[in-house]
């Protein structure tokens, strides 16, 4: 991931070095600048992440300071975050009126909460300023059963719900002959799924016909299109309306993750050629990392580029198994995410069809699937905007 580069625009110099510090540890790169004309000037020749800029400068005012941000296409969207010596209400709401993201008043507390917050601010500026017509294609996949596929893209199809501001997230079940994902999330209604969308004309296969139909999930934070009940529906399955539901469901929601499970085939393959991210999960035992090198190499074959893929390893059946740069070392590609062996409380979370952050919010799972959300959404977004 590419390193968060904050620009300070402070004249208290005490003030910029404490908060400096604080960025320091999070492996920040930091720039300092007293005033705002410096300020502008030093985002216009370092291209910062992320401003965060005191209000009350002495030369220039938050609204010409993010005008003057404005004129420069390259810092026209860079995200500003006001950080204030006292509470007033006009001057929060002048920040607001100029574009600021955010506005904190200064304090110790606070400042930790705004150097905690800020990879959820940088993606969402970056969510914003990327959106188009069209929401994210997340696609998880597997070169082997029993990996939590399915388990995973429920839970950090959730985690994205509930940690990025606004987005709207479906989940789509695309693995055959028989859904997996419903059983984890307690959906019980075997009328609406897949197979039936299939079967309607492509003209009744609309952003508005989903919005009717895919009821949220209220403890999940997400819709579903569940996939096939039975391996006998299966076969009902019009392969040639696939593009066209995606389509519509890109067009409905921020994001369209898709599970296949360990399915490539025909049906599963243009999705995964097609989505703005894949995520490859696998676990630590020595055939399943083998068999996830040839998966990936076959990928690669078809044109998916490494930017599309983020890897997940997860200890789904205990301590043992290869280690994270073991399996690096077999597949050539980076793991991006470990998601700790949770003994059996990912299972009964899923027997129980609750999520893991509701069910274990304190468990180290719990903050690496807010991680997840958050490092796959801006990974997928970047790949969108370079495609």
């Amino acid at each position: 991931m590419e390193q968060i580069k904050v620009l300070l625009i402070d004249t208290d110099e005490a003030n910029r070095e404490f908060l400096s510090r604080m960025l320091h540890k999070k492996n920040y790169e930091v720039i300092h600048a007293s005033t705002g004309r410096e300020g502008v000037e030093k985002a216009g020749q370092d291209f910062p992440t992320l401003i965060i800029l005191d209000p009350s400068l002495p030369d220039l005012s938050v609204k010409e300071l993010l005008d003057a941000l404005s004129q420069n296409k390259r810092t026209a969207h860079i995200p500003c975050v006001a950080l204030s010596g006292h509470s007033d209400p006009e001057e929060m709401q002048a920040c607001f009126q100029a574009g600021c993201a955010e506005y904190y008043v200064k304090s110790g507390m606070v400042m930790v909460n705004l150097v905690d917050s800020i990879p959820k601010i940088v993606l969402e500026s970056q969510r914003t300023s990327a959106k188009s017509e069209d929401g994210l294609v997340v696609v998880f996949l597997s070169a082997k059963g029993g990996t939590g596929t399915s388990s995973l893209c429920a839970n950090i199809g959730m985690s994205i719900a509930r940690n990025i501001q606004s987005a709207k997230v479906i989940l789509l079940d695309l693995v055959l002959p028989m859904g997996s994902i419903a059983q984890i999330v307690g959906h019980e209604d075997e009328q609406f799924n897949l197979i039936t969308v299939s079967n309607r004309s492509k003209d009744d296969i609309t952003p508005d016909y989903f919005s009717e139909k895919c009821e949220l999930i209220p403890q999940w934070l997400f819709s579903f299109l569940p996939g096939s009940p039975d391996p006998a529906t299966a076969g009902k399955l019009d392969i040639g309306k696939i593009p066209a539901i995606i389509g519509a469901l890109r067009k409905k929601c921020d994001y369209v993750l898709v599970d296949v499970g360990r399915s490539l085939s025909k049906i599963s393959l243009p999705v995964i050629e097609e989505a703005d991210l894949v995520a490859l999960v696998l676990s630590t035992d020595l055939s399943t990392v083998t068999l996830t090198k040839k998966l990936w190499e076959f990928l690669s074959e078809q044109g998916v580029t490494p930017d599309k893929v983020f890897a997940i390893l997860n200890r789904a059946v205990g301590l043992e198994g290869l280690t994270k740069m073991e399996a690096e070392k077999i597949l050539g590609i980076e793991i991006k995410l470990m998601v700790p062996y949770m003994m059996g409380n990912f299972t009964l979370a899923n027997n129980q069809h609750v999520p893991i952050l509701t069910k274990f919010p304190v468990d180290t799972a719990s903050m690496v699937l807010k991680q997840a959300a958050l490092e796959m959404s801006r990974q997928a977004i970047a790949s969108k905007s370079t495609a």
